[in-house]
């Protein structure tokens, strides 16, 4: 891929135009002799814009800002892939689609098929597009020129390994096996914490009980609640007959208690016919001769009518007690004849209810069952995972020794070609910094995690500003020029780059780019403010400033009105 323009709908835009298709190409940054203070910087004329609007026409996410502040704006990307032309405009209106050589096109559909023109994705690799490997030759953010190997600014260690792998020429299949692995890996570990922290399960994980005399235990008993259930027989009726059996139990108490008191009352009547009321006339002769010390003759009666008057009490009394004898003796035969009645409707009430029961019972039995079920399921599925743990742990175990040893003898083999990347981003270092160890290094990682490999492109004390800039560039030109799986012809880096660096090491840069990219096919697009220009202007040569720098000047930004910006209008937006 080479850029050939950038334009838009507006006419207050300023088209950039890509002068050089192989070759360097400049946009300056320039301040007017107005605004020359000591405390201007040249922020906000359109430079990162222009980054950003490039990857908006080559299918980067919405971009709300866009809609926001450029309503009815167009942007239109001009570039050309292995000598074919392709021309892509994008709305900031309808950000869902792309209109490619006139046809309207989906993202996904966008973004697919140039990450098959550009890229040689293998199908069987995760997280390598067209959109995770462009920023690396068009980097598109602030963040991006923090660290080398992330332009995409993901917190991902993953994707930062794979890119870079696939860009260096590494094999991408053994850094994709071990994370396959590895997350085989955490899944099992992650289901069987899950299960350990399980109440139910907790003592067979720790080892307190065991899982296969615990689940036939649960088998028997769901073996013999299920049996209990078949022979189940639900009375809607159940809680009736039993309210109604309670009452007759009451009344069977109460007449119990009546037929007892009854027969005690006709026992105290059978004792009482037993003692004879009648007395001797013996006694009635000496009664009557203690009475007539006292009475009168006239007041006594006669023997004969004495004797007769008691004869007559004890007769009336007889009857009397015959008499209340056969009351009670009939209200005792009502009160057993009722008592059987109600034992016989009670013994049938009991029957019923013995061979019945009720449906808030069975639906408790049967939920019961369903816990056994569901706790002997846990403990079978618990087991069965513990095994394919085991299984798995082993085989992964074994995986990954051999995934190690597989890719030692790949790096060993693979060493010219590493070497040759060190080497040439040594060289490129070297320009900068000819004391400095530096070089692009790649191991094994044989650790417990996700990473194949551990690699670094590293220029020693590069903890400073300037440095890290300078790795930056050299890794970049690295990946473009001896790069591997892309089709790639243009880095693009935004003025941020030289932020920090040494005007001596920015006047090193244009040596090196006058040096490795104007005799080759290959495009470098660089925006740049007239103050880097000015300061590295007495390290080149007037030749070099010349045609390296002036020559390859495509587009010029001002600050002087809004007119001199990119978009021709004053607008104050967050696109980063």
């Amino acid at each position: 891929m080479q850029l050939i323009s950038l334009e838009s709908n507006h006419s207050s835009f300023r088209p950039v135009i890509f002068k050089n298709r192989t070759g360097l190409n400049f946009i300056v940054a320039r301040q007017s002799a107005n605004n020359q203070s000591s405390d201007k910087t040249f922020n906000g004329v359109g430079k990162s814009l222009l980054v950003a609007l490039i990857h908006f026409c080559l299918g980067s996410s919405k971009k709300d800002s866009l809609k926001k502040h450029l309503p009815g704006w167009s942007f239109t990307l001009t570039f050309i892939i292995d000598g074919v032309q392709y021309v892509t405009s994008r709305s900031t209106d309808n950000q869902t689609k792309i209109n490619l050589d006139g046809v309207a096109v989906k993202l996904v559909e966008f973004n697919n098929k140039f990450g098959d023109l550009i890229f040689d994705i293998p199908e069987d690799v995760s997280q390598l597009s067209f959109r995770s490997l462009l920023p690396f030759f068009i980097r598109p953010r602030r963040g991006s020129y923090t660290s080398f190997n992330n332009p995409n600014v993901v917190n991902n260690d993953f994707q930062i390994l794979i890119t870079n792998s696939f860009l260096l020429g590494l094999n991408v299949h053994l850094a994709e096996e071990k994370f396959k692995l590895r997350k085989e890996k955490e899944r099992i570990r992650n289901l069987v914490n899950e299960l350990s922290n399980d109440h139910l399960l907790k003592d067979f994980f720790i080892g307190n009980r065991d899982v296969s005399l615990a689940t036939q235990d649960l088998e028997d008993k769901v073996k013999y609640l299920e049996s209990d259930l078949q022979k189940f027989r639900i009375a809607e009726d159940y809680y009736d007959i039993k309210k109604e059996a309670d009452r007759i139990k009451k009344e069977l108490e109460n007449t119990q208690n009546q037929i007892v008191l009854i027969q005690n009352q006709i026992l105290n009547i059978e004792e009482s016919r037993k003692i004879s009321p009648d007395i001797k006339k013996e006694n009635i002769e000496r009664i009557y001769k203690e009475a007539s010390v006292i009475l009168a003759d006239g007041a006594l009666k006669k023997l004969t009518e004495l004797e007769q008057f008691y004869k007559h009490l004890t007769i009336n009394r007889e009857k009397r007690l015959i008499d209340q004898k056969d009351l009670l003796t009939r209200e005792l035969k009502t009160l057993s004849n009722h008592f059987e009645a109600l034992k016989n409707d009670f013994d049938k009430n009991l029957k019923y209810l013995d061979t019945h029961h009720a449906l808030d019972v069975f639906v408790k039995l049967t939920n019961k069952l369903a816990d056994l079920k569901s706790e002997k399921d846990k403990l079978t599925r618990y087991d069965e995972l513990l095994k394919e743990y085991h299984k798995s742990k082993l085989k992964i175990e074994k995986d990954f020794i051999e995934a190690t040893d597989e890719t030692d003898k790949y790096i060993a083999e693979f060493e010219n070609v590493i070497k040759a990347l060190r080497d040439f981003f040594r060289e490129l270092t070297k320009r900068f910094y000819p004391k400095s160890a530096a070089g692009i290094t790649v191991y094994n990682n044989d650790g417990d995690n996700q990473l194949r490999y551990d690699f670094d492109a590293k220029i020693e004390a590069d903890a400073s500003d300037g440095i890290n800039s300078v790795k930056i560039f050299c890794y970049d030109l690295t990946l473009l020029l001896k790069g591997f799986g892309h089709k790639m012809q243009v880095v693009f880096h935004d003025s941020r780059l030289l932020d920090g660096i040494d005007p001596r090491q920015v006047a090193e840069l244009f040596k090196t780019l006058r040096n490795y990219i104007l005799p080759g096919n290959k495009q470098y697009i660089l925006t740049i403010n007239q103050n880097h220009l000015d300061e590295m202007k007495q390290y080149l040569s007037e030749d070099d400033y010349k045609s390296v720098v002036l020559d390859s000047i495509c587009h010029e930004l001002e600050d002087d009105s809004a007119s001199g910006k990119l978009l021709g209008i004053q607008v104050d937006m967050t696109y980063d």
